[in-house]
């Protein structure tokens, strides 16, 4: 199982990935409120200073909350490394992501999102990860034998 662990390495890149592209975007791309017809899929700035669908919360109490989420689940991932390795491999990329928009808001004091779903939702790839190690985590959580 722990060749399970070694999927993080690619999953972080995609992190690294994502950071790289939120540079390039703030360079490059016109804010989202420029759009005139986005459709389906646009590429633009969006800056999300709150937390999901730019739920306002200061900052601070972001970076506080956000890094007490990340010890959370680092515990609960070394609690379960060995009975319920898919668990704590999904709070790991749950992690991954989170550090992504962590150091968003650390750096910029908003999170880059760029990618404009149906003129909408903006998200970016860490927002992905992050949903992704949750659907993980929710669909290993109940095989779990309690």
């Amino acid at each position: 199982m722990t060749r399970l662990y070694w999927w993080l390495f690619p999953i972080g890149l995609i992190v690294l990935l994502d950071e790289w592209l939120k540079f390039l975007a703030l360079e490059r791309l016109p804010l989202e409120g420029s759009l005139v017809d986005p459709g389906v899929l646009a590429f633009a700035i969006h800056k999300n200073y709150g937390v999901a669908f730019n739920i306002p919360f200061k900052l601070e109490f972001v970076i506080v909350v956000s890094i007490a989420l990340g010890v959370f689940l680092l515990r609960e991932a070394w609690q379960n490394r060995t009975q319920s390795p898919w668990i704590a491999f999904s709070c790991l990329v749950i992690v991954l992501g989170a550090l992504g928009n962590l150091y968003d808001r650390v750096v910029y004091s908003f999170t880059v999102d760029y990618l404009i779903l149906f003129g909408r939702s903006a998200i970016n790839l860490s927002d992905i990860v992050i949903v992704s190690g949750v659907g993980l985590l929710l669909y290993s959580g109940r095989n779990v034998k309690r």
